[in-house]
């Protein structure tokens, strides 16, 4: 029985799922790229901005201290710390806070931003460094912390730490990638649909035979599946793989046919063989049953009056004597059914001249019936490799069956010819003639036309199934055409010898 894949193992499902699977990583990953890149191209952009912070604020500071006549160290940073908070807030930077060295707040600036410094930027700054902070949060948020040392003549004065907000930046290019995203995602959206139809076009046909040679698989063991069901996917007119698998599964089909039409004929030949072999065995054993009997019989009887009855003694011995050459005729012609083919020695003869020498011998008996035989033909040799005894018993039996079956008063005719490199007879008669399904088993042993016995006596319905053994063993072959009450012409073909 044919195996059905269900769907989630057939190749459409599992393209399916493979564009699925590859549509979203591509997705997640173009989308992690963009906002990887989003961040980069805004950390770019505060760093920037810091340097330019750095400097400005150092600027600011240097000039308040020489303004204010304040020392430029730690202590005269300490006494302008309000001032230089209110100066760079002045600048636009709102959210801004001053520490010493040690990190203490010098000032009440960004209280509720600043609380609990425990941020890197402002632990770097504390080791001489500047340093900023990125925070990432719902709803847009973009915060960065930024805080620097203030060195002021190769020597650090202070630190301040700057908060600005990010939002509308991170809003803007979020908008811009979000944009890029829907781009990108519609684009391998159409692109994934349409690798999808292609590809359910390329399989779809093979779906198709494969659901019609399931069907004709399930049908295939007992011979009785249509192959109509694939002719009628009309796939041959594709000039691709798929019509080239179409064209191979249907020569493979066809192919299969055969084999199944072949096996059918086998089949019926075999089983036409044993019902022979059990015709002839019980054939056989009926022809050889009456002649035994026959002797049986009168071999009690002269046992029984040897001294009584002389007359009844010489007739019984005369049937006896007649049913014994019988029976030996007979067992010498189921010999001669046997394959001697192989320990015959052949020669070259020349075919017509000995179907003159048989047609000549056999007038005897022709005109017993009535009849006569007559040769056609012209003097030519027709020169074949065989056995003359063989092949001349074949002609005494194809001749005797012409005479005795044929209608008193007509010829029995012979002809002689070639065709296609070999030497043909034809034996012609006019008479009852043979119907049309027995021709096939005349040449079964003791097969008699119309299940008649012969009225020849003696005959044992073994003559053409000998002539026909005979001629296939000289590489020959026999055949039969008869009309009822017309003509039957008998064939004999033997391969010529062009020596």
């Amino acid at each position: 029985m044919c195996r059905k894949n269900r769907f989630t193992s057939s190749i459409l499902f599992r393209i399916s799922a493979w564009i699925l699977f590859f549509g979203a990583a591509s997705i997640f990953f173009v989308t992690d790229f963009m906002k990887t890149q989003m961040r980069n191209n805004i950390e770019k952009q505060v760093t920037e901005e810091m340097l330019r912070v750095r400097d400005n604020s150092e600027l600011y500071v240097r000039q308040l201290l020489l303004l204010n006549d304040c020392q430029i160290d730690g202590e005269g940073f300490e006494e302008c710390a309000e001032e230089i908070e209110e100066q760079l807030k002045s600048a636009g930077y709102h959210d801004v806070a001053l520490y010493n060295l040690e990190g203490s707040r010098l000032t009440e600036g960004g209280l509720g931003i600043f609380d609990g410094e425990k941020r890197k930027d402002f632990m770097r700054a504390l080791e001489n460094e500047s340093a900023f902070t990125l925070r990432y949060g719902k709803k847009g948020k973009c915060e960065a912390y930024f805080t620097m040392p203030v060195n002021l003549m190769g020597k650090p004065v202070g630190i301040i730490s700057y908060f600005f907000d990010y939002r509308e930046v991170y809003e803007r290019e979020w908008d811009t990638v979000s944009g890029i995203i829907h781009v990108s995602v519609s684009a391998f959206a159409i692109i994934c649909i349409v690798i999808w139809m292609i590809i359910y076009r390329m399989v779809s046909p093979i779906r198709k035979l494969s659901r019609a040679t399931g069907d004709i698989s399930e049908h295939l063991a007992d011979g009785q599946f249509d192959s109509s069901i694939i002719e009628n996917l009309k796939f041959d007119r594709r000039k691709d793989e798929i019509g080239e698998l179409f064209q191979n599964y249907m020569q493979m089909l066809k192919v299969v046919m055969e084999q199944f039409e072949k096996i059918r004929k086998d089949k019926e030949h075999i089983l036409k063989l044993w019902s022979s072999r059990q015709e002839f065995y019980n054939n056989v054993t009926h022809e050889l049953k009456t002649p035994l009997t026959t002797i049986s019989g009168y071999a009690q009887l002269i046992e029984e009056n040897v001294l009584s009855d002389e007359d009844l003694f010489r007739g019984g011995m005369e049937h006896i004597r007649k049913e014994s050459i019988r029976l030996y005729g007979m067992v010498v012609q189921l010999l001669e059914m046997q394959d001697r083919a192989a320990f015959l020695e052949t020669e070259r003869l020349d075919l017509a001249e000995l179907l003159r020498n048989v047609a000549g011998s056999m007038q005897m008996k022709a005109k017993r019936y009535g009849s006569a035989v007559v040769a056609e033909g012209d003097a030519e040799r027709y020169p074949i490799n065989g056995h003359p005894d063989r092949i001349r018993q074949v002609l005494i039996n194809l001749i005797d069956n012409a005479i005795k079956y044929g209608e008193t008063g007509e010829e029995v005719r012979l002809r002689i010819y070639r065709r296609n490199q070999s030497v043909q007879i034809d034996v012609c008669n006019k008479g009852r003639g043979i119907e049309k399904e027995e021709l096939d088993n005349i040449f079964e042993p003791f097969y008699r036309a119309g299940g008649e016995q012969s009225a020849e006596l003696g005959s044992s319905g073994l003559g053409l199934a000998i002539s026909k053994k005979i001629i296939e063993e000289h590489g020959g072959d026999i055949r039969a055409v008869s009309q009822p009450g017309g003509e039957t012409v008998f064939t004999v073909r033997f391969p010529e010898d062009g020596k």
